[in-house]
């Protein structure tokens, strides 16, 4: 299994958090790629990261998660499964917020399950929250969100992402789309820091971008998704697969 990691203008996040939380599950350094941008300020220290043993690619002209996931995707082989993983993970906890104790099982149980019933696209709860977790069904295949901290993608070059700020409800949509179905670990929870410095943050991500894009879909696909403000001014999608 490939472990992919998108970085920008947060190489320390990376090396302290992802990076070490990998290592300490045994994950092989070969088997890691990291993707930055060839603008990015610490550019020689992210290829430094090869000496240890890394994959580092250096993308050049490629602007926004969204167009970066899209190079990925071109990057790795048709119908390849990957684990893709935010900068800054802390930890992954089930529902009664304890660390796991072995990710590669882990992985494994949702990849066996995703073959099983032929699903392309899978992830965790999104939000460390022990009394939503546990009222859950451990997984699901419905219409839900799956937060872009973690998840298993098999590799499918028909699908090309149109928006960088809401890339992980697009994600969601057109994989349902593609499936009928998609694999949500709800016993399960990664925990970073949402809006971070640097990422997406540091690259035009604010309300009025994210609006855009959240726009765009419920526009494209107004029936798998529904756009509502929150109290706080954020635009944000609601995402269920409304049968007519």
């Amino acid at each position: 299994m490939k472990f992919v990691i998108p970085s920008y203008q947060r190489y320390d996040k990376l090396k302290l958090l992802t990076l070490t939380y990998l290592n300490t599950h045994d994950i092989k350094k070969e088997d890691v790629y990291i993707f930055t941008r060839v603008d990015d300020t610490d550019l020689e220290k992210y290829l430094s990261l090869r000496d240890d043993g890394y994959n580092v690619e250096v993308l050049v002209g490629v602007r926004g998660i969204g167009n970066t996931h899209n190079y990925i995707t071109n990057y790795f082989q048709e119908n390849e499964y990957i684990v893709e993983l935010d900068d800054d993970i802390i930890d992954i906890v089930d529902k009664n917020r304890q660390s796991i104790t072995s990710l590669k099982e882990i992985i494994d149980e949702m990849l066996s399950l995703m073959r099983m019933e032929n699903i392309s696209y899978g992830g965790l709860y999104q939000v460390d929250n022990n009394m939503f977790m546990s009222g859950q069904k451990n997984y699901t295949t419905d219409l839900r969100y799956l937060l872009g901290i973690f998840r298993i993608r098999k590799i499918d070059k028909s699908i090309v992402l149109k928006t960088n700020y809401s890339e992980d409800f697009e994600n969601c949509i057109l994989h349902y789309i593609k499936d009928g179905k998609i694999l949500k670990n709800n016993w399960l929870c990664a925990k970073t820091k949402n809006y971070a410095d640097g990422g997406c943050n540091g690259d035009g991500r604010d309300f009025n971008t994210e609006k855009r894009d959240k726009v765009y879909l419920s526009n494209k696909h107004p029936e798998y998704c529904k756009l509502f403000q929150r109290k706080n001014g954020r635009w944000d999608l609601r995402l269920k697969h409304y049968k007519k």
